[in-house]
């Protein structure tokens, strides 16, 4: 709301102030980032790291050349996310407990999420004081935080990996324990729960292959 009300002070091609102008999540967690200079991040992309390591250590890495569009969620302090070379990632969601990995060369739509771990366990008697947890953490963080005190000791976590030169489309779910291999293609709308062999297109809920592909029309 402050920054709404600030940019309407100010004329639209005029630049705000540093010293009124609100700080961007990215100057935020600036300590916990590590970005090419060479990769673009859009004014839509975010980061925030929920319960933040001490010291700062990275929780984010992005590769050179990249363009992001993407929302970033670190969710533990000993996860990470890695963004390798050349990417372009669309207004996305990552959801991070333990550790996603996206390779060179990767597309993303819009409107996909990636995430690796349940957050919650399956059973009621092992997640009954989440929400309880989850409220006393926003309280006490003045809205900051919500995964301080939560209890991952019963959720599963397993690290996502999307290989090189994949391209996944527009409201894609990608679920913890997943490998899209080298090359693959994920059709809109698709749930992905177990691994995508490589250079193979497919789609659907639950993801299912179609057909092998070439990296070469023709070949």
């Amino acid at each position: 709301m402050f920054g709404k009300f600030i940019n309407r002070i100010f004329k639209k091609n005029e630049k705000i102030p540093d010293s009124i102008r609100p700080l961007t999540s990215w100057e935020i967690f600036k300590d916990y980032v590590r970005v090419h200079p060479t990769t673009i991040i859009d004014p839509i992309a975010t980061i925030k790291i929920f319960n933040p390591p001490v010291p700062p250590k990275i929780c984010l890495e992005i590769g050179e050349g990249s363009h992001i569009f993407s929302s970033f969620a670190v969710l533990r302090p000993d996860a990470k996310i890695v963004v390798g070379k050349r990417c372009q990632l669309g207004a996305s969601q990552f959801i991070c407990a333990k550790s996603i990995n996206v390779g060179d060369d990767v597309i993303m739509a819009w409107s996909s999420t990636v995430i690796d771990s349940d957050n919650h366990s399956l059973y009621w008697d092992e997640r009954q004081f989440d929400v309880e947890r989850c409220r006393q953490d926003y309280v006490q963080t003045g809205g900051y935080d919500i995964a301080r005190n939560h209890d991952w000791s019963k959720v599963n976590l397993e690290e996502v990996n999307i290989g090189n030169k994949a391209w996944i489309g527009f409201n894609v779910i990608i679920l913890k324990g997943v490998t899209i291999g080298e090359g693959a293609i994920i059709g809109t709308g698709s749930v992905v729960v177990n691994d995508v062999n490589p250079w193979h297109v497919g789609a659907g809920n639950p993801f299912r292959h179609i057909r092998k592909i070439t990296k070469e029309r023709g070949k």
